[in-house]
């Protein structure tokens, strides 16, 4: 078994040509417009003008398709300058703006989100991704396994966040009908911390509620460092 970017491409032919990154930016706009499960090496090589099996040249699988989608959204979050150039934040701005990059593109491949909680970036923008990330947390000071923890749990939090937000379908927002429902249930007594939140809680945008829930996860990692209180 080999990731895809180890195989080598085959040659130019001349009736269609094709390489691995024509055949991702055909997929992409299918997925943008409408959604991943209208993603099929069918529909790529029709946009593409030439046959699926042609696809198989270049491709494997539709996995594998996937993980250059992937890819190459990941190749447009925009990534801050490493810590060691001039102009580059420390390691808190660093990480906000890696998340709210990612919240970004997300946004504008809603896809993109469901690939990010289920596939490992192994791909060139991928590892440059993660890099950054692991530079931005080994600024301060970690060993090791705790530069991971903290590495896991910004990315956990920008993968669920984006899940809830991006999440389609009628699932995403409680309209009326669930929202009687649940003062109902609160009125009930039986949730008491649940009917505490259902009062109180003051409604926010999916930004504030994105960048304040960073920060409580930044408070966290920043506790790990040596000599923190």
């Amino acid at each position: 078994m080999s990731v895809i970017w180890e195989r080598p491409e085959p040659g130019p032919r001349r009736v269609v040509r094709l390489d691995r990154a024509g055949i991702t930016a055909a997929a992409v706009p299918i997925a943008d417009r409408e959604g991943l499960e209208a993603v099929s090496l069918r529909r790529v090589a029709s946009a593409l003008g030439t046959g699926p099996m042609r696809l198989y040249g270049y491709l494997d699988t539709k996995d594998d398709l996937l993980d250059l989608m992937m890819d190459a959204v990941c190749g447009e979050i925009e990534l801050p300058a490493p810590p060691e150039l001039p102009g580059s934040g420390g390691w808190r701005e660093d990480l906000r703006a890696i998340a709210h990059g990612t919240q970004f593109i997300a946004r504008r491949h809603p896809w993109y989100v469901t690939l990010l909680g289920t596939r490992q970036p192994y791909g060139p923008n991928g590892l440059a991704y993660s890099e950054r990330l692991f530079a931005s947390v080994a600024a301060l000071g970690l060993s090791a396994r705790e530069t991971v923890h903290a590495v896991n749990a910004v990315r956990a939090y920008i993968a669920g966040f984006l899940q809830l937000e991006l999440l389609p379908g009628p699932e995403a927002e409680p309209g009326v009908e669930q929202l009687t429902y649940l003062a109902r249930m609160a009125a009930t007594g039986r949730y008491p911390a649940l009917a505490r939140i259902f009062a109180e809680f003051e409604r926010v945008s999916p930004d504030e509620a994105f960048a304040e829930g960073l920060e409580r996860v930044l408070d966290g990692v920043a506790a790990l460092r040596p000599g923190a209180p």
